[in-house]
């Protein structure tokens, strides 16, 4: 039995949660991709040729766990995957096919859960269209980030903001719930019960800075009625005072999480872009002080920068597309500013991005491909500020980075 720990951005990271996309990501058509929060369809292929460098690496670098894995542990047991069916059946409209689901191997349930159950052929949607589903494939849980947040011990279950991807914060909750290796302290948040209209929080707006210190992006995905409510509960349940730094970022597709704006990438750095986090136009930051007794106190600042200044966090921008008005729009697009920390300023992002590459380069970060890693022709450990960039155009038309793609479970505390 282990349990998770995560007091930062950036500590050395010792176990990860992803999920390699599979055939999920093929059950979608052009006409649904909107629908399934998606810029455009992607070729299976293509990602999972890009997908395979991002996992490989982090297979070198620290212990990495499978989703599909770790749900197939977790139904293994009988009394588990019937809780776990009598819940998803909230969602989705399996109740009367529960019986024929216990029957499943828990290998084939875990794997048809996330590829999508297929409607029975004694149905009237399978006579309408014989590919429909009666639970919808996933392809959004490669973004693992998302559906949960680990704060100190505790967990964050995601109120996604969009119906289609709740059944995400059902598997990664039922997991957290049930798997040994994620032992934890308790929910803070439970987004499949306390979703509603005004409640919603997901994973990429928050933003472990240190041990009493949260970043939280409000976004289309996370509402400032959430925040205050995850303050309340962090300060009641670690009976200590905790800061937490609101940006109001703008509410559209390019900025539907913090991290798309904004991720810490060593003790004094932080990939931003510059129009939202820096500019005469940035984002409004408020300052959210939480008493143990649930009171919160507010406090506007001029910027996330200033404000984590004033509480002794010094994080000099580096800012994506290297400030460049054209090429720093591109390349958020392309989540330049979405990278993932490893260790203390070693971080991964997608090589695309040459820009915002070229400034981490003049930040004395080392600028190495994830292949030279994986052909042992280099050794993470021989840098002091490096970026693994790894090939992800396809990989960024799904709207997510390496930060997007990963969910850290334990981290060391770093010497800040």
């Amino acid at each position: 039995m282990r349990s998770v720990r995560i007091e930062s951005e950036i500590g050395r990271l010792r176990r990860v949660i992803i999920h390699s996309p599979g055939s999920e990501i093929e059950a979608m058509t052009p006409r649904e991709a909107e629908r399934d929060l998606y810029n455009d369809i992607i070729p299976f292929e293509a990602v999972q040729r890009e997908y395979i460098k991002l996992r490989d690496f982090l297979r070198l670098v620290t212990t990495t766990y499978e989703l599909a894995d770790l749900l197939e542990a977790c139904l293994s047991d009988e009394q588990n995957r019937l809780r776990f069916l009598q819940e998803y059946g909230k969602i989705n409209p399996i109740a009367h096919i529960i019986d024929d689901l216990m029957a499943f191997p828990a290998k084939e349930l875990a794997r048809s859960i996330l590829t999508g159950l297929v409607a029975p052929q004694n149905s009237l949607a399978h006579c309408l269209n014989p590919h429909s589903f009666i639970a919808n494939p996933m392809p959004n849980a490669y973004f693992m980030r998302d559906s949960l947040a680990i704060i100190g011990d505790k967990i964050v279950s995601a109120a996604f903001a969009f119906d289609v991807r709740m059944a995400e914060a059902y598997i990664s909750r039922f997991i957290f719930l049930h798997h040994p290796d994620f032992q934890n302290g308790g929910i803070l948040l439970d987004g499949p019960e306390e979703r509603n209209r005004l409640v919603t929080i997901e994973g990429g707006d928050i933003h472990v800075l240190s041990s009493n210190a949260l970043a939280v992006g409000i976004s289309e995905r996370t509402t400032a009625f959430a925040i205050d409510r995850l303050a309340r509960r962090i300060a009641r349940a670690t009976e200590a005072p905790t800061t937490i730094f609101a940006v109001d970022l703008p509410k559209e597709r390019a900025t539907i999480h913090l991290d798309m704006v904004f991720t810490m990438i060593d003790r004094h750095a932080a990939l931003a872009y510059k129009p939202v986090m820096l500019s005469s136009q940035r984002a409004q930051v408020y300052r959210l002080e939480a008493e143990p007794h649930g009171e919160i106190h507010y406090e506007e600042e001029k910027s996330l920068f200033e404000g984590l200044r004033k509480s002794g966090i010094e994080l000099e921008p580096v800012l994506c597309g290297n400030g460049h008005s054209v090429y720093q729009e591109r390349e958020q697009w392309l989540s330049g500013a979405n990278s993932f920390a490893f260790a203390p300023g070693k971080i991964l992002m997608y090589s695309c991005n040459t820009h915002t590459l070229e400034a981490l380069d003049a930040q004395g970060f080392a600028v190495v491909s994830a292949q030279d890693f994986l052909d042992g022709r280099a050794d993470p450990e021989q840098y002091g500020r490096l970026a693994v960039a790894f090939d992800g155009i396809e990989l960024a038309r799904g709207g997510g980075g390496a930060r997007c793609m990963t969910l850290p479970v334990e981290r060391e505390k770093p010497d800040m």
